[in-house]
């Protein structure tokens, strides 16, 4: 982040958790200051608005990939209890995660983590093991009476799904490891969850009171992936049946997709980092619960959903935070110190550190949105009819402050590495800003207009006036820009409602975001990809249906029966939009987990996208919207939400 930024003043995390838009609008609000985080629009796909505190180390990498083992991208930081250095289990990986087989290599810190010594490989597959010379990546250890308890995920070579968790120990950090004779898993031989989770990897071994706890992952790439937890009277086992903790087949509200490992302790607290697997990965989410509850899935939290981290805008971090999620460890003075993974601009896995003061999790004022692979797109939660809006921004990249938002969110695929729907850059009126050129651009279902356009710089410093006849008068520090037309939309709907996009490769900064007016809830338009992401929805199971009958042009069909979908949205009331017609029928919707409408989509004639279902006023941050069809094909138009 820039420097001047980074030297603001901080707040407490309750800041974070208070501002659950409960924010209208009278008078100046600073939608960049952290009341207003939650304000913004956080999600895996789209984008995460980050006011984080993390400072990135001037050394990083710590590692960096070299041929065969590219692909250095998930690690585990261990805090040695004994001596209070610093360990580094880096789990080793080819390019594309093939070729060789994975290992862990170990990295050794004794000035806490400024510089780091390579210890060499720790722990890798041997021929005469249960996993006949496979991989052995990816580990967490725990200190407990003098011996060093390691669980790490192991990969049987040519055996499709072979693999699962191991156990070994050690006197010393380094090792040598002794590995048990057998795993604690066999994926083949684990009964299936769920009619799709068998595989466990990136487990964390936790020492409870009176057990041993595993929290592990388990996927069924490229539509779901879920977060399990299991114990044992003894950190070798054996432990009891997996529990599943988080998850897109629940009910409740869970932002789609998410990749776990590995977890951490602060006092009586388990902390689950959580990273998207989207094509840009700049979102991350943190869950908590109380450790000795950890088994209990009503219990867990999602206690910051975005927020948590930005990326630097350094050669190491092209990637974003690239690989599992960041290995988190708090040190004797209270600081959260991390690990975390990423990929250079060759492709090349990279692992890095960082540290924030525990307690200060979010700064007063700044955040960071960055684009990486793919395009980020953040909007704001509050819609004004007329008012001034004053921003200063720095813009490394492509960036564009968006004025009049009026399109549908959802993305381009229900899978991993999902980007942004080309329709979700539609329906707006945006200032482009780079170092060569602003454009002021009409942006609709086919074509970009030009507005106008001018000379281009980093630094921003701007003024945006903007009535509700959809007039607009833009200055840059006090040096007018464009007057004219720019709201044509927000005149006649709800408001004006802001926000930005990032293009990939692009490292926005925004220092201040304050907006003088009055405002009410803005609304925001989720499409069928999102309800099909948000259910963990295999694509081939849905038709990709176009026309006018759907509210925004497109929508999903289901091929089967007893389909089922879920929105996983923030708003405080929400509004069901479907055509209907002689080969649909009914649909139950649960809202958090809740039966609260059966409707009836049958009709003799096709009609249009109408609304079939409004919800009650609700206040929490947010919700999850299930559809399950109970008779006749089910049909996905889009959610409305009003913030």
């Amino acid at each position: 982040m820039p420097d001047k930024m980074a030297a603001r003043w901080l707040v407490p995390v309750f800041c974070i958790l208070a501002a659950a838009h409960t924010v209208r609008a009278i008078g100046s609000i600073d939608y960049a200051e952290a009341r207003s985080v939650n304000e913004w629009l956080h999600h895996p796909v789209y984008g995460d608005p980050s006011l984080d505190t993390f400072v990135h180390s001037p050394g990083n990498p710590i590692v960096r990939g070299t041929q065969p083992y590219e692909w250095p991208v998930n690690g585990f930081l261990f805090w040695d209890p004994p001596t209070g250095s610093r360990y580094l289990y880096a789990g080793e990986y080819g390019r594309g995660y093939g070729g060789v087989q994975p290992r862990c290599h170990l990295y050794h810190s004794v000035d806490a983590g400024k510089s780091w010594k390579d210890l060499g490989v720790v722990l890798q597959g041997e021929t005469n093991s249960f996993d006949h010379g496979g991989g052995t990546p990816d580990v967490s250890v725990v200190y407990d009476q003098g011996r060093y308890h390691m669980i790490y995920d192991w990969v049987e070579p040519g055996v499709k799904g072979g693999g699962g968790l191991g156990y070994a120990w050690a006197d010393k950090p380094e090792g040598p490891f002794h590995r048990a004779t057998e795993p604690i898993t066999r994926n083949q031989s684990l009964p299936v969850m769920l009619g799709r989770y068998q595989r466990t990897y990136a487990a964390t071994l936790i020492h409870r009171k009176n057990d041993w706890l595993i929290l592990g992952m388990m996927d069924h790439p490229p539509n779901s992936w879920c977060y399990f937890g299991m114990t044992a009277a003894k950190p070798e086992g054996p432990y009891g049946e997996r529990v599943i903790l988080h998850s897109v087949e629940s009910d409740s509200f869970h932002p789609p997709l998410l990749a776990f490992y590995p977890a951490f302790v602060e006092r009586d607290w388990l902390y689950a980092p959580a990273t998207s697997v989207a094509l840009n990965r700049d979102y991350n989410a943190m869950y908590r619960v109380p450790m000795e509850k950890a088994l209990k899935p009503d219990a867990w939290q999602l206690w910051q959903n975005g927020s948590v981290w930005h990326s630097e805008n350094v050669e190491n971090e092209a990637s974003g935070l690239w690989g599992q999620t960041f290995s988190g460890s708090i040190s004797p003075v209270g600081d959260l110190q991390v690990v975390f993974p990423s990929r250079d601009k060759n492709g090349m896995g990279t692992l890095n550190f960082a540290t924030r003061a525990w307690h200060l999790p979010v700064r007063v004022a700044g955040f960071v949105l960055s684009g990486h692979a793919g395009p980020s797109l953040t909007l704001l939660g509050q819609a004004y009819k007329e008012g001034h809006l004053q921003t200063k921004l720095q813009v490394q990249g492509t960036a564009r402050l968006i004025l009049d938002y009026h399109g549908a969110l959802g993305p381009n695929k229900p899978e991993s590495d999902a980007t942004i729907s080309p329709t979700s850059f539609a329906r707006c009126e945006v200032l482009e800003l780079n170092a060569t050129e602003w454009r002021l651009l009409a942006m609709d279902d086919k074509t970009n207009r030009v507005i106008d356009s001018g000379q281009g710089r980093e630094s921003w410093n701007l003024d945006v006036m903007f009535e509700t006849n959809g007039k607009v008068k833009i200055l840059n520090n006090n040096r007018l820009l464009h007057l004219g037309n720019a709201g044509e939309l927000g005149a006649k709907t709800n408001g004006w409602t802001f926000g930005w996009m990032a293009e990939p490769d692009t490292h926005l900064a925004v220092e201040t975001f304050r907006i003088t007016g009055v405002s009410r809830g803005a609304h925001f338009n989720f499409l069928a990809g999102e309800a099909l992401l948000g259910a963990g929805a295999a694509k081939e199971d849905w038709i990709d249906c176009h026309g006018p009958e759907f509210r925004f042009g497109e929508g999903a069909i289901a091929n089967g029966d007893k389909a089922r979908v879920k929105w996983n949205v923030p708003g405080q009331r929400f509004t069901l939009w479907s055509p209907k017609g002689p080969h649909l029928g009914r649909v139950e919707i649960h809202l958090d987990g809740q039966m609260v409408a059966g409707i009836d989509l049958h009709s003799a004639q096709s009609e249009p996208s109408q609304p079939v279902w409004t919800s009650r006023l609700l206040h929490d941050t947010g919700h999850a919207i299930t559809l399950t069809a109970t008779s006749g094909k089910l049909v996905v138009d889009s959610l409305e939400a009003e913030q």
